[in-house]
């Protein structure tokens, strides 16, 4: 009796608790929309005050501009930060699942998640798919334009974006104008895409330089705007190593297609929302993305973030190495892993032997790390070239062109 009455105060505790927790996040809701109304409301116009001079124009055209620059920022506590850091190794995680390893309740965390959409800073979740697997390598192009107006270049990227085998298109500062990844199952594709290129760009193309993706050295990840980041997720490691393994083409039928298509535009979407539109029973579509995941097919659900809203930079840094072995790329893997603002890195074919990205507050950040990779290659970095990524038009991880095949 004493059980029941104990176990039935548990059940009346855990009810209260729940509700309240509803309660939190209806309210929290009625205090963001009204403190958006008040932004909005016009403010009372304030008598001139008699001053003997004026303030002049400058300043406060500054702070103005500084203002508006400010709104964009989107702060973070701790807990989103873990959130990003958790759907950037695995997008299709459950929001209870999430919940649970940060220590908030599955409802605050769909709240947290889609407060961070809403502010535009979680842009995407997409599904990386393993172009080897499919038949196809990647390749990065990088453009310097010369004689073109704003809207040669608006023009140009405009066709960067809809071509059917761009997986991804940037703006860049410095050397390079744009950078962009493309994909080609074979030389004579890759002969014909860039022909493409070269032919829609003119005379506003002044050069251009390519590279081959070999494999993977460090997977994307956003353990740096943690507070500890040297906590790297086991993941990030694990995905390395398949990517050196992956050589056999996968055999899939026109639902395995579809599915890819589906799953990589939205990689939360629920299991049954997929099954509906690949025509699907839940139970059979989710065996079919489990197979591809086991084929390596599909390597990661990813969360795509504007880290511009954070207030970072991004670089993309092409390093030119001497000596370069599997030996000496299994020490630049494990130096890598100990710096957190190494977002991301690749080993190439080309002009350069390897391609990173860093992540960053400022640009004498910037020169500190490039400063440490120098003295941790040493003698072997031959030189070093670097673009400052401005603006980000298309990323997508399967593109029209594989759709088609």
């Amino acid at each position: 009796m004493i059980y029941k009455t104990f176990a039935s105060q548990q059940r009346g505790q855990k009810e209260i608790l729940r509700k309240t927790q509803e309660e939190f996040l209806f309210l929290t809701e009625i205090f963001i929309s009204g403190t958006e109304l008040c932004k909005n409301m016009p403010r009372r116009q304030e008598p001139d005050l008699e001053t003997e001079d004026e303030f002049p124009s400058e300043p406060i055209e500054k702070d103005t501009a500084e203002s508006s620059l400010q709104k964009n920022i989107v702060k973070l506590d701790n807990k989103d930060k873990e959130i990003i850091c958790l759907l950037n190794e695995h997008a299709r995680m459950t929001s209870k699942a999430l919940g649970q390893q940060v220590g908030i309740s599955r409802e605050v965390a769909d709240y947290r998640i889609k407060r961070l959409t809403k502010n535009n800073l979680i842009r995407n979740f997409i599904t990386i798919v393993n172009d080897t697997k499919l038949g196809y390598e990647s390749y990065v192009m990088l453009l310097e334009l010369q004689n073109y107006a704003p809207e040669d270049e608006e023009r140009i990227i405009t066709f960067l974006k809809n071509h059917p085998f761009t997986k991804w298109v940037l703006k860049c500062g410095g050397d390079w104008d744009i950078q962009v990844t493309i994909i080609a199952k074979d030389k004579r594709q890759l002969a014909s895409i860039l022909d493409e290129i070269d032919n829609f760009c003119g005379n506003s193309l002044r050069r251009y330089d390519l590279v081959m993706v070999v494999n993977l050295i460090k997977a994307e990840n956003l353990a740096f705007i943690l507070l500890r980041p040297q906590q790297a997720t086991q993941s990030v490691q694990k995905i390395s190593k398949e990517e050196e393994a992956t050589v056999e083409h996968a055999d899939l039928d026109a639902k395995d297609r579809l599915l890819l298509k589906v799953v990589s535009e939205d990689a939360r979407m629920p299991i049954v929302q997929i099954a509906q539109q690949i025509r699907l029973s839940a139970d059979a579509t989710n065996l079919r993305m489990k197979k591809l995941v086991k084929q390596g097919v599909i390597k990661k659900f990813q969360t795509v973030i504007d880290l511009s809203k954070l207030n970072y930079l991004l670089y993309s840094v092409f390093l030119k190495i001497n000596n370069y072995s599997q030996k000496r790329e299994g020490q630049i893997r494990t130096f890598f892993a100990t710096m957190p603002n190494i977002t991301y890195a690749e080993r190439i074919i080309g002009n350069w032997d390897a391609r990173i990205q860093i992540s960053c507050s400022t640009v004498q950040e910037f020169e500190r790390i490039q400063k440490q990779i120098r003295e941790f290659l040493k003698v072997d970095l031959k030189y070093i070239d670097s673009a400052l990524m401005l603006k980000e038009y298309k990323r997508v991880s399967y593109p029209k062109g594989l759709e088609e095949t």
